[in-house]
């Protein structure tokens, strides 16, 4: 006689959170999935890619949506690894755990404090929180803000985020770079659309918006503050994205030159998109 079949396991489902504002503003969120943003509707057209099957496989990371890079963004070379953060992976592991949320009005707060799997690889206290902002004027902003809560120990950062825009992949040619350098950007596509990334701005010295013109989406107006000290170009060949990702540092910052924040020390960076269509 035959047992009773096995139960079959129903498809798991990632509960997204989403903000709407009257003037066509959304913004969709997954806290169980890194506290990733999965969504940008600027009046009410969606500016982000997002690969659906990598946002399900937990098993992989999400290509698309807005990934945050922390403790770390980049890779931290072999020669530069220290005892310490030998086994902290590209980009850390925030985009790997589960938030805390929180919904207001106008956005959404997502939160992580420091556990046990965390500090296997970044052994200090801490509070990490993304802190997303439909604004009145149509733009987005969205905020990273961490805490040292280490005691006797100053904890180093070198943090990031690694937005996804959509574009046809065919198209990535004609992408404009509206600022100080971004011809180099056009010309060296055969090295960004391939998966190398390239620096595209210094904000050290801001000097205010830059723009990014990109075909059947619009100009994007990017505002980012000058703890963001690089802005890297990088896509994948046939993929209909372009990453324009702030970040602290250069890949292997966060050992040869990171912020080292005091006791209870916070320290925020931001980054403020406009969509422009006319």
């Amino acid at each position: 006689m035959l047992g009773n079949p096995s139960p079959i396991e129903a498809p798991r489902v990632l509960k997204i959170e989403t903000v709407r504002t009257p003037d066509g503003g959304e913004v969709s969120y997954c806290p169980e999935r890194g506290g990733i943003i999965t969504s940008i509707k600027l009046h009410g057209k969606e500016i982000l890619y997002l690969d659906e099957a990598t946002l399900r496989d937990t098993s992989v990371n999400v290509k698309g949506g807005v990934p945050v890079l922390f403790p770390n963004a980049g890779p931290i070379p072999d020669e530069l690894k220290t005892p310490e953060l030998a086994n902290l992976e590209q980009h850390g592991f925030a985009r790997k755990q589960k938030w805390q949320p929180l919904m207001t009005i106008d956005g959404f707060i997502v939160s992580l404090e420091a556990n046990d799997e965390t500090k296997k690889v970044f052994p200090y206290d801490f509070d990490l929180s993304i802190i997303g902002k439909l604004e009145r004027d149509g733009s987005f902003t969205i905020s990273q803000q961490a805490e040292n809560f280490e005691i006797g120990k100053d904890m180093p950062v070198s943090f990031g985020l690694h937005p996804y825009f959509r574009v046809p992949s065919g198209l990535k040619k004609d992408i404009r770079f509206n600022f100080e350098g971004g011809k180099v950007i056009e010309e060296n596509i055969e090295q960004w659309e391939n998966g190398k990334p390239i620096k595209a701005v210094s904000i050290a010295n801001p000097g205010g918006p830059f723009e990014v013109s990109i075909p059947e989406l619009g100009t994007l107006v990017f505002t980012i503050s000058p703890e963001y000290k690089r802005v890297w170009i990088w896509s994948q060949t046939g993929k209909d994205f372009i990453c324009v990702e702030p970040v602290m540092r250069d890949a292997g910052g966060i050992v040869k030159d990171p912020e080292m924040l005091k006791i209870h020390q916070k320290y925020s960076a931001s980054m403020n998109v406009q969509l422009k269509t006319e």
